[in-house]
């Protein structure tokens, strides 16, 4: 466990409305510094500065269970699914796919961004540090009421880490339905934002990719074009570089799959669990099973905030 202070949480950058960019070469990959324009391409630090990744090859997230007023859970499901497969199943350039697998653990009752960890604020109890849920929320009302929340994102990602190594330990994903309407659709056209497109490219940031300046053509690229509307459903090869560089394919077969979160999973929130130990997600989408079993475990799109232990950090734009 890591001491008070051994971690950061971080929005990775949040998602506006309009188009442009300047080129560039290629995919940025998020990092400790916190430094947007800091683009680490590879697993190598620069000075203190650490790319951020998983460690482990399969990753679990789940689904707030309120939903949505325009959207249906079982759509929203589909759609989050959706979203990860295609970065899961990218065509890497020296053959196979990004040695990662991303599993959805059904709906949790817990809609904050949150981590809990053994830091020296998280409230303890018999002993033991409550768990967490990677989250996928809609927030129908209230956008604007939280910090860091402005009207041009669309979504935002927030992702916690060890900011001594660049190890993620969270990530949880708001979609702005309070002041956006989505479209799960094939025929998204102003003012209805394409739903599948939006939550790819924060897909992206969940897996540690910061945004691409290599042209709105990328799925990273830090602003949606409603002139093409379901461009990021599909991945620009500059995308595909960067998926495969920081899970480089692999074969899975054989590997036990772990999904739950670093410090264990709770379909609750921090302040509303009771004991962590022995809670197991709800099977969903193919998660769960006889596969593996669940033990107490051990981007709008815009430009990055981050608040230190303790406190959330969400603040991003694309």
């Amino acid at each position: 466990m890591s001491r008070k202070g051994a971690w950061c949480s971080g929005a990775a950058v949040a998602l506006a409305v309009t188009a442009s960019a300047p080129e560039a070469p290629a995919y940025c990959r998020s990092n400790t510094c916190k430094v947007p324009e800091l683009c680490l391409q590879d697993d190598l630090p620069r000075g203190d500065c650490k790319p951020l990744r998983w460690t482990g090859d399969c990753i679990g997230f789940s689904i707030q269970e309120d939903a949505s007023r325009e959207v249906s859970y079982q759509q929203i499901s589909e759609v989050v699914e959706a979203a990860f497969r295609t970065w899961q199943e990218a065509p890497c350039p020296g053959g196979g796919t990004p040695g990662l697998r991303v599993l959805n653990l059904g709906p949790v009752a817990c809609g904050e961004v949150e981590l809990n960890a053994r830091d020296g604020k998280t409230q303890l109890v018999d002993g033991l540090v409550p768990g967490n849920a990677n989250v996928v929320v809609f927030r129908d009302m209230d956008w604007l009421a939280t910090t860091g929340h402005t009207s041009e994102m669309l979504a935002l990602t927030t992702v916690q880490f060890d900011k001594k190594t660049g190890d993620l330990w969270g990530a949880d994903m708001e979609i702005n339905s309070n002041l956006y309407d989505f479209s799960v659709g094939d025929d998204s056209a102003a003012p209805r934002e394409d739903l599948l497109s939006v939550v790819t490219h924060e897909a992206g940031h969940f897996l540690g990719l910061d945004h691409s300046l290599i042209g709105p053509e990328a799925t990273m690229h830090y602003r949606y074009d409603r002139s093409d509307p379901l461009n990021f459903r599909t991945l620009h090869e500059d995308d595909i570089a960067a998926i495969c560089q920081v899970y480089p394919p692999r074969d899975l077969s054989a590997s036990t799959c772990n999904p739950l979160p670093p410090h264990g999973f709770s379909p609750e929130c921090g302040s509303d669990q009771q004991v962590t130990c022995g809670v197991a997600p709800r099977a969903a989408g193919g998660a769960g099973g006889a596969g593996w079993s669940a033990p107490l475990a051990v981007a709008a799109l815009g430009a990055a905030a981050w608040r230190r232990a303790g406190r959330r950090g969400r603040r991003a734009r694309r």
